[in-house]
Protein backbone atom coordinates (compact mmCIF):
# COMPACT_ATOMS: atom_id res chain seq x y z
CA UNK A 1 0.00 0.00 0.00
CA UNK A 2 1.27 3.33 -0.84
CA UNK A 3 1.33 5.68 1.98
CA UNK A 4 1.84 9.79 1.30
CA UNK A 5 5.56 11.02 2.57
CA UNK A 6 4.16 14.18 3.70
CA UNK A 7 0.88 14.28 5.37
CA UNK A 8 -2.28 16.47 4.47
CA UNK A 9 -2.12 19.21 2.04
CA UNK A 10 -3.31 21.99 5.29
CA UNK A 11 -2.25 21.57 9.11
CA UNK A 12 -4.51 23.34 11.95
CA UNK A 13 -7.70 22.69 13.29
CA UNK A 14 -10.73 24.65 13.96
CA UNK A 15 -10.76 26.34 10.53
CA UNK A 16 -7.15 27.63 11.46
CA UNK A 17 -5.45 26.64 8.03
CA UNK A 18 -1.64 26.79 7.52
CA UNK A 19 -0.92 26.51 3.46
CA UNK A 20 1.80 23.51 2.74
CA UNK A 21 4.60 23.19 0.79
CA UNK A 22 6.87 21.03 -0.07
CA UNK A 23 9.99 21.38 -1.66
CA UNK A 24 10.27 17.77 -2.06
CA UNK A 25 11.04 17.35 -6.39
CA UNK A 26 10.30 19.54 -8.84
CA UNK A 27 8.47 16.49 -10.26
CA UNK A 28 5.47 17.53 -7.77
CA UNK A 29 5.10 20.74 -9.48
CA UNK A 30 1.85 21.26 -11.97
CA UNK A 31 1.91 21.04 -16.26
CA UNK A 32 2.57 24.71 -17.02
CA UNK A 33 0.13 26.47 -18.68
CA UNK A 34 1.60 27.28 -22.31
CA UNK A 35 1.61 23.09 -22.21
CA UNK A 36 -1.45 22.50 -21.04
CA UNK A 37 -2.81 24.61 -22.95
CA UNK A 38 -1.04 22.99 -26.26
CA UNK A 39 -2.95 19.80 -24.83
CA UNK A 40 -6.32 21.03 -24.97
CA UNK A 41 -5.37 22.56 -28.31
CA UNK A 42 -4.24 19.35 -30.18
CA UNK A 43 -7.18 17.31 -28.60
CA UNK A 44 -9.56 18.23 -31.46
CA UNK A 45 -10.87 16.24 -34.45
CA UNK A 46 -9.04 12.71 -35.24
CA UNK A 47 -5.08 12.04 -36.10
CA UNK A 48 -3.03 9.25 -37.54
CA UNK A 49 -2.06 7.26 -34.78
CA UNK A 50 1.37 6.06 -33.96
CA UNK A 51 3.50 8.82 -34.61
CA UNK A 52 1.96 9.56 -37.86
CA UNK A 53 0.36 12.70 -36.49
CA UNK A 54 0.92 16.45 -37.91
CA UNK A 55 2.70 17.22 -34.36
CA UNK A 56 4.55 13.95 -34.20
CA UNK A 57 5.71 15.39 -37.55
CA UNK A 58 7.18 18.11 -36.95
CA UNK A 59 9.30 17.51 -34.24
CA UNK A 60 12.54 16.22 -35.57
CA UNK A 61 12.25 19.71 -37.51
CA UNK A 62 11.54 21.43 -34.32
CA UNK A 63 14.56 19.69 -32.14
CA UNK A 64 16.57 19.81 -35.50
CA UNK A 65 16.51 23.55 -34.91
CA UNK A 66 17.14 23.80 -31.37
CA UNK A 67 20.54 21.49 -31.61
CA UNK A 68 21.26 23.15 -34.69
CA UNK A 69 22.01 19.86 -36.50
CA UNK A 70 20.07 16.86 -37.86
CA UNK A 71 18.55 15.30 -34.40
CA UNK A 72 16.18 11.98 -33.96
CA UNK A 73 13.99 12.36 -31.72
CA UNK A 74 11.59 9.66 -30.31
CA UNK A 75 8.83 10.49 -27.12
CA UNK A 76 8.97 8.64 -23.94
CA UNK A 77 6.59 9.58 -20.96
CA UNK A 78 9.59 9.21 -18.25
CA UNK A 79 13.48 9.11 -17.58
CA UNK A 80 13.85 5.60 -16.88
CA UNK A 81 12.19 5.15 -20.09
CA UNK A 82 14.40 7.47 -21.62
CA UNK A 83 17.93 6.12 -20.04
CA UNK A 84 17.26 2.46 -20.56
CA UNK A 85 15.94 2.62 -24.24
CA UNK A 86 19.00 5.21 -24.73
CA UNK A 87 21.96 3.23 -23.57
CA UNK A 88 20.21 0.44 -24.68
CA UNK A 89 20.71 1.34 -27.96
CA UNK A 90 24.20 1.61 -27.62
CA UNK A 91 25.13 -1.22 -25.29
CA UNK A 92 25.28 -4.81 -26.27
CA UNK A 93 24.31 -7.52 -23.98
CA UNK A 94 28.15 -8.03 -23.55
CA UNK A 95 28.94 -4.40 -23.09
CA UNK A 96 29.51 -2.16 -19.67
CA UNK A 97 28.08 1.32 -19.20
CA UNK A 98 30.70 3.76 -17.79
CA UNK A 99 29.09 6.15 -14.93
CA UNK A 100 29.03 7.45 -11.43
CA UNK A 101 28.56 5.05 -8.56
CA UNK A 102 25.91 7.30 -7.42
CA UNK A 103 24.25 7.92 -11.28
CA UNK A 104 20.22 7.55 -11.27
CA UNK A 105 20.71 4.57 -13.54
CA UNK A 106 22.11 3.37 -10.46
CA UNK A 107 20.38 4.34 -7.69
CA UNK A 108 17.13 4.90 -8.79
CA UNK A 109 15.86 3.24 -12.40
CA UNK A 110 15.87 -0.52 -11.13
CA UNK A 111 18.22 -1.59 -13.60
CA UNK A 112 16.78 -0.38 -16.73
CA UNK A 113 20.17 -0.20 -18.94
CA UNK A 114 20.57 -3.78 -18.36
CA UNK A 115 16.93 -4.60 -19.11
CA UNK A 116 16.90 -2.62 -22.33
CA UNK A 117 20.76 -3.50 -23.62
CA UNK A 118 19.82 -7.19 -22.57
CA UNK A 119 21.85 -8.20 -20.13
CA UNK A 120 25.04 -5.22 -20.32
CA UNK A 121 26.49 -4.15 -16.88
CA UNK A 122 27.59 -0.78 -15.28
CA UNK A 123 31.08 -0.05 -14.06
CA UNK A 124 30.86 2.40 -11.27
CA UNK A 125 33.01 5.29 -11.04
CA UNK A 126 33.20 7.66 -7.69
CA UNK A 127 34.13 11.35 -7.82
CA UNK A 128 33.30 14.36 -5.54
CA UNK A 129 29.60 15.93 -6.24
CA UNK A 130 28.85 13.05 -8.55
CA UNK A 131 30.91 13.92 -11.16
CA UNK A 132 33.43 12.05 -13.29
CA UNK A 133 37.13 13.17 -13.56
CA UNK A 134 39.36 12.96 -16.21
CA UNK A 135 41.58 10.93 -14.43
CA UNK A 136 39.07 8.41 -12.61
CA UNK A 137 37.57 7.92 -16.04
CA UNK A 138 40.92 6.78 -17.68
CA UNK A 139 42.28 4.67 -14.38
CA UNK A 140 38.78 2.89 -14.72
CA UNK A 141 39.63 2.41 -18.18
CA UNK A 142 43.04 0.94 -17.18
CA UNK A 143 41.68 -1.28 -14.64
CA UNK A 144 38.91 -3.05 -16.75
CA UNK A 145 40.80 -3.39 -19.97
CA UNK A 146 39.60 -2.46 -23.35
CA UNK A 147 39.31 -5.78 -26.12
CA UNK A 148 39.81 -8.17 -23.24
CA UNK A 149 37.80 -10.30 -24.15
CA UNK A 150 37.49 -12.05 -20.49
CA UNK A 151 35.90 -8.91 -19.38
CA UNK A 152 33.05 -7.20 -21.10
CA UNK A 153 32.90 -4.38 -23.85
CA UNK A 154 33.74 -0.97 -23.12
CA UNK A 155 30.37 0.42 -24.76
CA UNK A 156 29.08 3.63 -23.22
CA UNK A 157 29.86 6.42 -20.86
CA UNK A 158 26.80 8.03 -19.27
CA UNK A 159 27.24 11.82 -17.71
CA UNK A 160 24.31 13.02 -15.82
CA UNK A 161 23.36 17.22 -16.88
CA UNK A 162 23.45 18.75 -13.77
CA UNK A 163 24.95 15.49 -11.36
CA UNK A 164 22.57 13.67 -9.22
CA UNK A 165 24.00 16.78 -6.86
CA UNK A 166 23.13 19.71 -8.36
CA UNK A 167 26.17 20.44 -9.88
CA UNK A 168 27.16 21.05 -13.47
CA UNK A 169 29.88 19.58 -15.62
CA UNK A 170 31.31 22.90 -17.66
CA UNK A 171 32.03 22.40 -21.60
CA UNK A 172 35.58 21.19 -21.38
CA UNK A 173 35.23 18.34 -19.12
CA UNK A 174 32.45 16.93 -21.31
CA UNK A 175 34.60 17.40 -24.70
CA UNK A 176 37.47 16.15 -22.49
CA UNK A 177 35.71 13.29 -21.22
CA UNK A 178 34.03 11.92 -24.41
CA UNK A 179 37.29 12.77 -26.03
CA UNK A 180 38.59 10.05 -23.97
CA UNK A 181 35.58 7.65 -24.29
CA UNK A 182 35.48 7.87 -28.04
CA UNK A 183 38.82 6.75 -28.26
CA UNK A 184 38.03 3.61 -26.53
CA UNK A 185 35.27 3.58 -28.79
CA UNK A 186 32.81 4.09 -26.57
CA UNK A 187 29.67 6.09 -27.42
CA UNK A 188 28.49 9.01 -25.03
CA UNK A 189 25.00 9.18 -23.10
CA UNK A 190 23.95 12.25 -21.57
CA UNK A 191 21.12 11.72 -18.83
CA UNK A 192 19.73 15.52 -19.18
CA UNK A 193 16.48 15.04 -16.57
CA UNK A 194 17.72 19.04 -15.86
CA UNK A 195 19.13 20.05 -18.49
CA UNK A 196 17.68 22.68 -19.22
CA UNK A 197 18.87 23.92 -15.59
CA UNK A 198 22.28 23.17 -16.72
CA UNK A 199 21.75 24.92 -19.92
CA UNK A 200 20.82 28.31 -18.09
CA UNK A 201 23.68 27.87 -15.54
CA UNK A 202 25.83 27.59 -18.13
CA UNK A 203 24.73 30.01 -20.24
CA UNK A 204 25.30 27.93 -23.28
CA UNK A 205 23.48 26.77 -26.27
CA UNK A 206 21.91 23.18 -26.78
CA UNK A 207 24.74 22.21 -29.54
CA UNK A 208 27.59 23.28 -27.33
CA UNK A 209 26.63 21.37 -24.57
CA UNK A 210 25.87 17.80 -26.39
CA UNK A 211 27.13 16.80 -30.29
CA UNK A 212 29.93 19.58 -30.33
CA UNK A 213 30.79 18.32 -26.79
CA UNK A 214 30.83 15.11 -28.08
CA UNK A 215 27.69 13.78 -26.72
CA UNK A 216 25.94 11.15 -29.46
CA UNK A 217 22.43 10.43 -27.35
CA UNK A 218 20.87 11.42 -24.82
CA UNK A 219 17.57 11.68 -22.73
CA UNK A 220 16.22 15.23 -22.89
CA UNK A 221 14.16 15.88 -19.64
CA UNK A 222 11.02 18.11 -19.87
CA UNK A 223 8.46 17.12 -17.22
CA UNK A 224 10.66 18.48 -13.88
CA UNK A 225 10.51 21.70 -15.93
CA UNK A 226 6.81 22.17 -16.83
CA UNK A 227 5.14 19.23 -18.98
CA UNK A 228 3.29 16.24 -18.19
CA UNK A 229 5.09 12.86 -18.56
CA UNK A 230 7.09 14.19 -21.52
CA UNK A 231 10.32 13.17 -22.40
CA UNK A 232 12.96 12.65 -25.24
CA UNK A 233 15.49 10.39 -26.61
CA UNK A 234 17.71 12.45 -28.88
CA UNK A 235 20.29 11.27 -31.22
CA UNK A 236 22.74 13.26 -33.59
CA UNK A 237 23.85 9.40 -35.08
CA UNK A 238 21.80 8.17 -37.80
CA UNK A 239 23.17 4.69 -37.20
CA UNK A 240 21.98 4.76 -33.38
CA UNK A 241 18.78 6.06 -34.71
CA UNK A 242 17.75 3.28 -36.45
CA UNK A 243 18.62 0.78 -34.17
CA UNK A 244 16.21 3.06 -31.59
CA UNK A 245 13.49 3.16 -33.90
CA UNK A 246 12.64 -0.45 -33.25
CA UNK A 247 13.71 -0.60 -29.81
CA UNK A 248 10.92 2.20 -29.49
CA UNK A 249 8.33 0.42 -31.08
CA UNK A 250 9.35 -3.20 -29.38
CA UNK A 251 9.70 -1.18 -25.57
CA UNK A 252 5.80 -0.16 -26.15
CA UNK A 253 6.59 3.50 -26.68
CA UNK A 254 5.43 4.10 -29.94
CA UNK A 255 1.76 4.98 -28.61
CA UNK A 256 -1.13 5.14 -30.54
CA UNK A 257 -1.48 8.47 -29.66
CA UNK A 258 1.39 10.53 -29.54
CA UNK A 259 0.26 13.65 -30.35
CA UNK A 260 -0.30 14.30 -26.73
CA UNK A 261 3.31 13.55 -26.19
CA UNK A 262 4.75 15.36 -28.90
CA UNK A 263 2.81 18.95 -28.62
CA UNK A 264 4.10 19.02 -25.51
CA UNK A 265 7.66 18.64 -26.43
CA UNK A 266 7.46 21.19 -29.20
CA UNK A 267 5.28 23.51 -26.40
CA UNK A 268 8.38 23.21 -24.57
CA UNK A 269 10.48 24.97 -26.90
CA UNK A 270 8.18 27.82 -28.10
CA UNK A 271 8.65 31.20 -26.97
CA UNK A 272 11.83 29.91 -24.93
CA UNK A 273 9.62 28.55 -22.25
CA UNK A 274 12.26 25.91 -21.15
CA UNK A 275 14.42 28.45 -20.83
CA UNK A 276 12.12 30.86 -18.60
CA UNK A 277 11.20 28.22 -16.44
CA UNK A 278 14.78 26.87 -15.55
CA UNK A 279 15.67 30.30 -15.02
CA UNK A 280 12.85 30.80 -12.64
CA UNK A 281 13.63 27.43 -10.60
CA UNK A 282 17.29 28.27 -10.41
CA UNK A 283 16.43 31.64 -9.44
CA UNK A 284 14.56 30.68 -6.50
CA UNK A 285 16.82 27.65 -5.83
CA UNK A 286 19.53 30.90 -5.31
CA UNK A 287 17.24 32.88 -2.93
CA UNK A 288 17.05 29.27 -0.70
CA UNK A 289 20.56 28.84 -0.58
CA UNK A 290 21.29 32.79 0.46
CA UNK A 291 18.64 32.18 2.88
CA UNK A 292 20.63 29.09 4.69
CA UNK A 293 24.03 30.24 4.08
CA UNK A 294 23.18 33.35 6.25
CA UNK A 295 23.08 30.88 9.63
CA UNK A 296 26.05 29.31 11.03
CA UNK A 297 24.10 26.04 12.07
CA UNK A 298 24.00 24.90 8.22
CA UNK A 299 26.11 23.28 6.38
CA UNK A 300 25.43 23.27 2.59
CA UNK A 301 26.82 20.22 1.24
CA UNK A 302 27.16 20.75 -2.64
CA UNK A 303 27.76 24.06 -4.81
CA UNK A 304 24.20 25.28 -6.01
CA UNK A 305 24.30 25.50 -9.62
CA UNK A 306 20.75 24.61 -10.06
CA UNK A 307 16.93 24.29 -8.99
CA UNK A 308 18.68 22.01 -6.22
CA UNK A 309 19.86 22.47 -2.60
CA UNK A 310 21.37 20.31 -0.82
CA UNK A 311 22.34 20.82 3.14
CA UNK A 312 22.46 19.54 6.38
CA UNK A 313 20.17 20.96 8.60
CA UNK A 314 19.38 21.18 12.61
CA UNK A 315 16.50 19.63 13.59
CA UNK A 316 15.12 22.74 15.36
CA UNK A 317 15.21 24.22 11.63
CA UNK A 318 13.84 21.60 10.48
CA UNK A 319 10.82 21.59 13.22
CA UNK A 320 10.23 25.58 12.92
CA UNK A 321 10.12 25.35 8.28
CA UNK A 322 7.68 21.89 9.02
CA UNK A 323 5.55 25.08 11.67
CA UNK A 324 5.32 27.07 8.68
CA UNK A 325 4.13 24.32 6.32
CA UNK A 326 7.30 24.38 4.40
CA UNK A 327 8.62 20.44 4.21
CA UNK A 328 12.20 19.64 2.94
CA UNK A 329 12.97 15.98 2.07
CA UNK A 330 15.35 13.64 4.27
CA UNK A 331 18.74 12.70 2.34
CA UNK A 332 21.81 11.11 3.70
CA UNK A 333 25.14 12.06 3.03
CA UNK A 334 28.22 9.68 2.68
CA UNK A 335 30.76 10.63 5.45
CA UNK A 336 27.64 13.47 6.61
CA UNK A 337 25.04 11.30 7.71
CA UNK A 338 21.03 12.92 7.71
CA UNK A 339 20.53 15.85 5.85
CA UNK A 340 18.36 17.29 3.67
CA UNK A 341 17.29 17.66 -0.36
CA UNK A 342 15.16 20.80 -1.42
CA UNK A 343 14.38 21.22 -4.97
CA UNK A 344 12.61 24.46 -6.13
CA UNK A 345 10.52 24.91 -9.71
CA UNK A 346 9.50 26.84 -11.77
CA UNK A 347 6.48 27.90 -10.03
CA UNK A 348 7.19 28.40 -6.56
CA UNK A 349 5.48 31.11 -5.20
CA UNK A 350 7.08 34.67 -3.64
CA UNK A 351 5.35 33.67 -0.50
CA UNK A 352 6.42 30.30 -0.19
CA UNK A 353 10.36 31.48 -0.87
CA UNK A 354 9.61 34.74 1.23
CA UNK A 355 7.93 32.55 4.28
CA UNK A 356 11.27 29.83 4.27
CA UNK A 357 13.49 32.96 4.22
CA UNK A 358 11.56 34.63 7.11
CA UNK A 359 11.91 31.61 8.92
CA UNK A 360 15.61 31.13 8.73
CA UNK A 361 15.72 35.19 9.78
CA UNK A 362 14.04 34.59 12.81
CA UNK A 363 15.91 32.97 16.04
CA UNK A 364 14.92 29.94 16.51
CA UNK A 365 15.04 27.98 20.26
CA UNK A 366 17.60 25.93 21.21
CA UNK A 367 16.72 22.28 21.57
CA UNK A 368 17.34 22.36 25.29
CA UNK A 369 17.19 25.27 27.41
CA UNK A 370 20.29 25.68 29.93
CA UNK A 371 19.62 25.18 33.45
CA UNK A 372 18.46 28.85 34.68
CA UNK A 373 17.13 30.11 31.78
CA UNK A 374 13.70 31.24 31.38
CA UNK A 375 10.85 29.01 30.00
CA UNK A 376 11.25 28.55 26.04
CA UNK A 377 8.33 30.55 24.29
CA UNK A 378 7.09 28.67 21.58
CA UNK A 379 7.21 30.00 18.05
CA UNK A 380 4.07 30.62 16.59
CA UNK A 381 3.16 30.38 12.89
CA UNK A 382 1.70 32.34 10.21
CA UNK A 383 -1.58 31.16 9.25
CA UNK A 384 -2.76 31.32 5.97
CA UNK A 385 -5.68 32.31 4.33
Amino acid sequence: MLVAEFGPAFLGTGGSRIATYHFNSDNGAPVCEQVMNAILDCNRGTETAYGADQFTATLVQAYSNFFECQTFVFPVPTGTAGNGLALGAVTPSYGTIFCHEGAHIVTTEAGAPEFYSGGGRMTLLPGEHRKISLATLEDGLQRHGIGNVHHMAVSALSLTQATEAGVVYELDEIRALSAIAHEAGMKVHLDGARLANALVHLDATPAEITWKAGVDILTFGTTKNGTMNAEAVITFDPAIAQVLSFMHKRAGHLYSKMRYISVQLLSYLEDDLWRRNALQANRNAERIANALRQRSDVELVHPVHINEVFAVLPPRLVRALGEEGIHVRPWSFQHKGAGQRMVMSYCDSIEQIQRFEQVCREPINSEISPPGSPPMIERKAVRGP
